[in-house]
C-alpha cells in the first residue's frame, strides 16, 4: 500500500512537472547573434575565431567589434556583450564585477643553441633571474666562464627582439628598466633564430609559440630552452624541471612552476555569467577546438586540464532563465494517459531496483569501501572556513586558532608530515603558511588571515596525522594575533553558507577526478567515482605528486 501511494504521488508531480516544462519549452525564445568585441591587440584571433566558428556553425551569426581601453566598462555593462581581453586591459575590466573565463597564454622563455658546449651544465644548474639580468646590461663584459664559475672567456652573446612587449616581460622577469636591456638588437623572431642557429654562445628571449612545430609540438630544431633558476640555489630543483619539452613548461606555467612575469593570459570576459546557450557553445568551442588558431596569433593554447577546468566553469553555478512570451499551449489528454502508464513504469522498475540493490548491500557490505560525500564532511557551527579549505576561530583573549578543514584532510588521506612557521613569524592572508606532506607529496596551504603567529601546534611534528583525526581540536595548526579580523572575515563561511559552497566544490572535486586525472592516470580509475557517482574516501592517496600539484592549482591556488 505504501508503495502504491508514492506510486501515484510521484506520477502526478510527473504530469504537472511535464505540463510547466512543454508550456515552457513552447515559450522559450533563442537568441541567434552573438556580439564579440576584442582589445585592439586580440582583434585578428577574434575575428579568426569567429570566422572559423561560423564556418563550422553556419546557423551562429557572430559581430566582432573592436574596442579600445575606455570603452571596456561599459561594453561588460551591456547584456549578450563576449569581450577577449588581454591581461594589460584586465585592471581595466576589474574596477567592476566581472565574469572571466582564460581562453589562451602569451608566454616568453629564454632560449639558446643546443649545440652550445655548456648545455648539460646549465640544465643542471640553470641561470636565475639576476644572473640575466647582469647579462643583458653588462653585455660585453660577462663570459661564460664568470656565469658558470669556469676559467673559461668565451663571451656570451645575448640577442633582443625589437619588441617592446617582450622586452616588458624582460624587464619585469629581471627587475631592471627596459631602457637598460642590452645585447644585440634583432628584427623579429626569423632573425633571432637565424642569429642562435649560427651562434653556439648565444642566448635570447621569445615567445614560446614561435619555436613550437605546430605539429609535432616540439621544439624546432636549432634551439633549446633555457632552465630558469628562481630560487638561485645554482640548481635546478624538482620544481624547477619543467624545461625539457613544451608540455612540461605549459604544465608548469598552469600549475605555477613557472616565472608569473614571464606570461600572462588571455581572457574572454562578461558583465554576467553567460546563460544564453549561443554564447556558451561559442566559449566552449573557443577552448576546445578553436585552441588550433592561437599559435597563428602568436599566442599559446591552454594545457587538457586547463580547457576541461574551463569549460566546467562555463556551466558552474548557473541557473535556467525562461522568458515567457505567449500563452502555453493546453496538454492533450492522450498525453495525460501516456505520462501516466510511463511514470507507473519507471516508478515500478526504480522500486524493484531499489530492493535488488538493498539487498546487493546486505550480503556485500564488508566489501564496500567508505565513500567521500558531502555528509561525510565534519563542519562545527561558530567557526568560520575560508575558501583555502581552512577554519578560524577567535578565542576569549582575541587570539585566532587556525587549522585545516575536514573536507581538505577526506581528500588528501593521511598526514605523514608537516612543515610549519614558528612564533613570532608574520603571515599574511592569502599567501603558504603550512605544508602538508604525505610520503613526499606535499601540498601548501594559505593562511586565512594576517597577523603575527603566537604558538604553533608542536604535537603536529610528532603526530601529523592529528590533523586526520581531529581535524577541529587537537589538530588545531596555529594561534595568531590577528591584524585585521573584521576586515578579513568578511568573504568567511559559517555554517549552512558553508556547506551550500561545499556542494559545488564537491561538483569541481568529482569532474576533477573523472575527467582530468581519467584522462592522466588510467590504472587508477577504481580508486575514483564508484557506481552511482561517488568518490572513495581519501581519493588522493593513491596519486602521485603530479596529480597532487594540478589539485593546488585547481583548488589552494585557485581560490574564485
Amino acid at each position: 500500500m505504501k508503495n502504491l501511494i508514492v506510486l501515484i504521488s510521484s506520477v502526478t508531480f510527473l504530469v504537472v512537472f511535464s505540463t510547466n516544462t512543454m508550456s515552457s519549452v513552447h515559450s522559450t525564445t533563442v537568441e541567434d547573434s552573438i556580439h564579440v568585441w576584442a582589445s585592439p591587440d586580440l582583434l585578428d584571433i577574434t575575428t579568426t575565431w569567429a570566422s572559423a566558428y561560423v564556418r563550422n556553425n553556419p546557423e551562429a551569426k557572430i559581430k566582432v567589434s573592436n574596442v579600445p581601453a575606455n570603452r571596456v566598462i561599459s561594453m561588460t555593462d551591456a547584456p549578450g556583450n563576449i569581450g577577449l581581453i588581454t591581461q594589460n586591459y584586465l585592471p581595466v575590466a576589474n574596477h567592476k564585477s566581472v565574469w572571466k573565463m582564460t581562453v589562451g597564454k602569451d608566454i616568453i622563455v629564454p632560449v639558446m643553441n643546443p649545440e652550445n658546449p655548456f648545455l648539460e651544465e646549465i640544465f643542471r644548474r640553470g641561470i636565475s633571474p639576476e644572473e640575466f639580468a647582469d647579462l643583458f646590461t653588462n653585455t660585453g663584459n660577462l663570459t661564460w666562464g664568470t656565469l658558470l664559475n669556469n676559467e673559461l672567456s668565451i663571451p656570451v652573446n645575448c640577442y633582443s627582439i625589437n619588441n617592446e612587449s617582450i622586452k616588458l616581460y624582460m624587464a619585469e622577469f629581471m627587475q631592471i628598466d627596459m631602457r637598460n636591456i642590452n645585447g644585440k638588437n634583432v628584427n623579429g623572431i626569423d632573425e633571432m633564430l637565424k642569429e642562435i642557429h649560427n651562434d653556439k654562445y648565444s642566448l635570447g628571449f621569445c615567445k614560446l609559440v614561435d619555436i613550437v612545430d605546430s605539429e609535432s609540438h616540439k621544439i624546432k630544431e636549432g634551439i633549446s630552452l633555457i632552465p630558469i633558476d628562481i630560487n638561485g640555489n645554482d640548481k635546478v630543483d624538482f620544481v624547477e624541471n619543467i624545461y625539457n619539452n613544451p608540455n612540461d613548461l605549459e604544465r608548469g606555467v598552469w600549475i605555477g612552476k613557472y616565472p608569473k612575469v614571464l606570461y600572462s593570459n588571455i581572457y574572454t570576459i562578461t558583465g554576467n555569467q553567460p546563460i544564453n546557450s549561443n554564447e556558451q557553445k561559442f566559449l566552449k568551442w573557443v577552448v576546445t577546438e578553436g585552441q588550433e588558431y592561437l599559435s597563428a596569433g602568436g599566442y599559446s593554447g591552454l594545457i587538457l586540464s586547463e580547457r576541461q577546468r574551463e569549460v566546467q566553469g562555463l556551466y558552474d553555478n548557473q541557473k535556467t532563465i525562461i522568458e515567457v512570451h505567449k500563452p502555453a499551449r493546453a496538454i492533450t489528454p492522450l498525453l495525460v494517459i501516456v505520462l501516466i502508464v510511463t511514470g507507473a513504469f519507471i516508478m515500478f522498475i526504480s522500486i524493484w531496483h531499489l530492493k535488488v540493490k538493498k539487498l546487493d548491500t546486505v550480503v556485500d557490505n564488508a566489501n564496500i569501501p567508505k565513500v567521500f560525500i558531502e555528509s561525510s564532511v565534519v563542519a562545527p557551527n561558530g567557526i568560520f572556513f575560508d575558501k583555502s579549505h581552512t577554519w578560524a576561530f577567535m578565542e576569549k583573549d582575541g587570539y585566532v586558532r587556525i587549522g585545516i578543514a575536514d573536507f581538505l584532510q577526506h581528500v588528501t588521506g593521511q598526514i605523514t608530515k608537516v612543515k610549519m612557521k614558528n612564533p613570532g613569524e608574520m603571515v599574511k592572508k592569502g599567501e603558504p603558511f603550512l605544508t602538508l606532506i604525505q610520503y613526499g607529496k606535499q601540498l601548501n596551504i594559505h593562511s586565512p588571515v594576517s597577523g603575527m603567529i603566537k604558538e604553533n601546534n608542536v604535537q603536529l611534528n610528532a603526530d601529523s596525522s592529528i590533523i586526520n583525526s581531529s581535524p577541529y581540536s587537537e589538530g588545531w595548526v596555529y594561534v595568531i594575533e590577528s591584524n585585521n579580523w573584521l576586515k578579513e572575515i568578511q568573504p568567511f563561511f559559517m555554517g549552512k553558507t558553508y556547506k551550500s559552497w561545499l556542494k559545488n566544490e564537491f561538483s569541481r572535486l568529482k569532474f576533477f577526478f573523472s575527467s582530468t586525472i581519467k584522462l592522466k592516470v588510467a590504472n587508477n580509475l577504481q580508486l575514483v567515482i564508484q557506481d552511482g557517482g561517488e568518490m572513495n574516501d581519501s581519493p588522493m592517496e593513491s596519486f602521485g605528486p603530479e596529480v597532487w600539484e594540478e589539485f593546488q592549482s585547481g583548488f589552494i591556488n585557485r581560490v574564485k
